[in-house]
């Protein structure tokens, strides 16, 4: 594969991440209870995003030879990763408050997209 392989399959996966979020937060905000089949296509979405971004993130760090140690950007990316599988469970209890957690993954993707643009350490 190559590198612009994984680049496409990071950034579908940061589409459909994004997409899972926002049927289940914007649903949420509106009070409307989602019916179990609408319920796991968010869900699945969001799993399925955030696998595209793993396989398409570390299929570019192999491309650029840097898999033996992981620059410290790629460390602070793995972890908000971690924090945007976490949080879909937020999405799901608090997501009748909206737009701050809205802002919250705004903020987490932004963070992680200037991460990989600048490389700062």
């Amino acid at each position: 594969m190559t590198y612009e392989f994984y680049k496409i399959l990071h950034m579908l996966g940061l589409i459909t991440l994004f997409f899972g979020f926002g049927g289940l937060l914007v649903t949420s905000y509106a009070g409307i209870t989602l019916n179990a089949k609408a319920r796991m296509m968010s869900f699945a979405t969001h799993g399925m995003g955030l696998l595209f971004l793993l396989i398409g993130g570390f299929g570019m760090l192999a491309k650029m030879g840097i898999m033996k140690q992981l620059p410290g950007w790629a460390l602070a990316k793995l972890g908000i990763w971690v924090l945007m599988g976490a949080a879909i469970s937020i999405v799901k209890r608090k997501g009748h408050i909206g737009w701050p957690i809205a802002i919250l993954l705004f903020g987490l993707g932004t963070t992680a997209a200037m991460l990989a643009i600048t490389k700062p350490f």
